[in-house]
């Protein structure tokens, strides 16, 4: 028959040979010829008495509106059943594609040794099992809809698709589906794959079903729709930033690969993205407990996502350190999801106008804040290296002996050209860098250098007392054994050595600690507790015995007086610590009436600036006088301005308006003095501080700006001491006072020109009402 070329095949015999699922395909092809009189070719297999089937076209002409002639030609011929085995077999286990057959369930049937390959499983493993087992959970659900849809429609689907191995691990992998409809059987799937893994670069930048093929990250509207839901989820003293992050690549795909892994699994963000063109969005959280905190804790999860890069591949390192970096912080700079994505991406493209920095934040004033703490942190370092840290001393008074006993070793960074720094700021930077040890280290070697001078100006009596913070990752044990390596090299006395831990940093009682600590307090080493009653270990120290001596915190000396719940509170913890044999030392003692309440509750060791601020050793006043309390008789004050002075807090210059702000908050008095070394230099009154102050302070809708109004330092915001008197001057002079127009609020001092405290209008008008009302 194939062999004749002058052999005719009627219509109705051709149909005979043709497989009942070709006939209607054929029939459309001549029905079309017959209407649009155009010639057209189609294949299809024919199944003739001599040979097993063969693949032919069919060229079809029109010769009259009802009749057709045309041209049968093979092409391929199969003879008999051991070549058609060797067809099939060559084809399915070849050495190039994947293939799988599933049924219309889509459980599998059969695969390939190369799909083997591909996917990490036998064929036996997953025979039977449903297609889904090599989902990646990384295309949307509306991807697979799709997917289905079409092959419904279509018969056939076509893409590439991301795919789980058996380990677990994902590959990009080009997909052809084919539907498979028999006349006479259920329809079964086809599936012919292709491992893109050696050929990245072919799916660079492409996306499907809202994945970045390469990265394998969601896409820019993916991205979004996880942002919203953090956002969504944001708790009260939580915050989020989105960082765009666009690393400097090379020119192969498997470093932007590698990047998008090591950023996916280690970098520890909420959730992150690929918004295209090289660039990475990722989302950070952080908690603070005040609003003068969140620069500081913005600046520390950014540190934190640049220090897990430390340990990826060089190439994945490099890339990070030699890009640019665009940050949009919520409810600062942005209030939706979509406003953090396009200012973050903004503050990329910025860079790109030959700036030094690789940082660069969408609010100018937050980047300004988080540029000086990056200079405060240089600061730190290029101290910590040179050696150069100051060591101030405040002393320990001993109001039983008279005389300074014991003193405290703080440290002091030198002054920085450009910027203006609290000593509490450079230690805040020095904890966030990891050198607190290292900072504790050089303020002990410089305090016990200068030990021996201290002994010889204030006797061979004085002890000295020094710092050993825990907010380091660096283990107790070895913070008390470079201590007692660094006194040992010194030569000093352990019995005159204090080490003072903070008590919001509670460090675990393990054996090896108990030992080093029973070691050092051995070998005469008192150990202290310093601000005691501000975290939460209070209790848990007490309950072991590993110190000395108890520090009560300033919080609990201020303004005490004897029908105060702190006054009760300090009376029960001296009361404990005496029944503990422990030591107790009163922090922060200012006033007077705070060191009376202190003696009156039997607290014999007062440290504060009633006695002496941190000063050099050189600056430290000698004269015992300034030391000495002596228990003489107070003149009568019953009827005087001293009597009727309202007992306020005493505002340091350089307090923040933040605190100030809290202090008026308690609602007790309507203004307070500023106080430097027993002298008011000003007061704050309600006017005053509500001349610094926005409707938006303290609220949701407080501006980065309006943040920054509450680190005003109290010696900007205070107004000028316009009436000064002594504070034994007689009430009944109140009348001719106020008749005069003595402006208020008047400052009593004594005949040293000490601060002894303030009268206000309210004050006096009421001292008056009563003296007459009496008289």
């Amino acid at each position: 028959m194939f062999g004749d070329k002058h052999y005719e095949v009627g219509a109705g015999m051709l149909f005979e040979l043709l497989p009942k699922s070709q006939r209607a395909q054929i029939k459309q092809a001549f029905k079309s010829v017959l209407e649009s009189d155009n010639s057209q070719r189609v294949s299809c297999c024919l199944l003739a008495p001599d040979i097993l089937f063969a693949y032919v076209e069919i060229k079809i002409d029109r010769v009259s509106p009802h009749e057709l002639s045309g041209t049968l030609s093979p092409s391929l011929i199969i003879t008999d059943k051991h070549q058609l085995t060797e067809v099939f077999y060559f084809l399915f286990e070849n050495h190039h594609h994947g293939i799988l057959v599933a049924d219309e369930l889509t459980k599998i049937l059969v695969c390939n040794h190369h799909y083997e390959e591909l996917t990490g499983y036998a064929s036996n493993e997953i025979t039977g099992l449903k297609t889904s087992i090599f989902n990646a959970e990384k295309h949307s659900d509306a991807y697979y809809e799709h997917l289905w849809g079409q092959l419904k429609q279509q018969g056939h689907w076509s893409g590439t698709i991301l795919t789980r191995r058996a380990d677990g691990t994902v590959f990009p992998q080009d997909l052809t589906i084919q539907k498979i409809q028999s006349t006479n059987r259920a329809p079964f799937f086809i599936g012919l794959s292709a491992d893109l893994s050696g050929k990245l670069e072919r799916i660079d930048d492409i996306e499907s079903g809202g994945i970045d093929l390469l990265t394998q990250l969601p896409n820019r509207e993916g991205f979004l729709a996880l942002l919203t839901q953090a956002c969504n989820d944001i708790q009260k003293g939580q915050g989020l930033v989105v960082v765009a992050l666009q690393p400097k690549l090379d020119s192969t795909a498997e470093v932007k690969r590698q990047f998008a892994s090591y950023l996916k699994d280690n970098a520890h963000t909420l959730c992150c993205g690929y918004l295209g063109h090289d660039c990475f969005a990722l989302c950070l959280p952080f908690e603070y407990q005040h609003n003068q905190h969140v620069v500081a804790q913005i600046g520390r999860a950014i540190t934190k996502l640049f220090h897990s890069f430390k340990h990826a591949q060089a190439p994945v390192a490099m890339a990070l350190k030699s890009g640019i970096t665009g940050v949009s912080v919520f409810q600062a700079d942005a209030t939706t999801p979509s406003q953090l994505v396009s200012h973050a991406y903004q503050a990329v493209l910025e860079l790109h106008s030959g700036h030094e920095r690789r940082v660069n934040f969408y609010d100018r004033q937050i980047h300004q804040q988080i540029e000086r703490k990056k200079r405060i942190e240089e600061h730190v370092i290029d101290t910590l290296s040179k050696g150069n840290i100051e060591v101030y001393f405040q002393p320990i008074v001993d109001l039983k002996m008279q005389q300074a006993v014991k003193f405290e070793a703080l440290c002091r960074f030198p002054e920085h050209e450009e910027f203006v720094a609290s000593t509490q700021e450079m230690i805040e930077a020095v904890e966030d860098l990891d050198k607190v040890v290292e900072l504790d280290d050089l303020v002990l070697v410089n305090a016990l250098k200068q030990f021996p001078d201290l002994q010889q100006r204030f006797g061979n009596h004085v002890s000295l007392s020094v710092n050993r913070s825990l907010k380091t990752t660096t283990e107790l044990s070895d913070i008390l054994e470079r201590a007692a390596k660094i006194l040992d090299v010194q030569g000093t006395d352990p019995e005159l050595i204090t080490f003072e831990f903070t008590e919001s940093a509670y460090f675990d009682s393990d054996e090896k600690n108990r030992e080093i600590l029973a070691l050092l307090r051995g070998a005469g080493v008192k150990i202290a507790v310093d601000d005691f009653g501000t975290g939460s270990a209070s209790f848990r120290y007490l309950k072991e015995c590993y110190f000395d001596t108890l520090k009560i915190d300033r919080t609990f000396i201020q303004n005490i007086t004897p029908d105060s719940r702190q006054y009760n509170i300090v009376k029960a913890l001296v009361h404990l610590s005496a029944k503990l044999d422990l030591e107790v030392i009163a922090e922060g003692v200012e006033t007077e009436q705070e060191l009376e309440a202190m003696r009156s509750l039997g607290v014999n060791l007062i440290q504060g600036y009633y006695f002496s601020k941190p000063l050099p050793l050189e600056q430290l006043p000698t004269e015992q006088d300034c030391y000495r309390v002596a228990e003489k008789e107070q003149p009568s004050l019953a009827d005087t301005l001293g009597h009727i002075v309202e007992v306020s807090h005493h505002i340091d210059p350089g307090e923040p308006l933040s605190l100030v702000y809290q202090y008026f908050n308690e609602g007790e008095h309507d203004c307070f003095p500023v106080v430097e070394q027993k002298e008011c230099v000003g007061f704050i009154d309600l006017p005053s501080i509500n001349l610094h102050l926005t409707p938006n302070m303290g609220t949701d809708l407080e501006s980065n700006k309006e943040n920054t109004y509450w680190y005003k330092p109290a010696n900007r915001i205070m107004q000028p001491i316009l009436s000064i008197l002594h504070w034994h001057t007689p009430q009944e002079e109140i009348a001719q006072l106020v008749a005069n127009e003595v402006p208020f609020p008047w400052c009593l001092v004594d005949d040293k020109g000490q601060f002894k405290g303030l009268v206000s209008q309210k004050s006096a008008l009421k001292c008056l009402v009563n003296n007459i009302y009496v008289s």
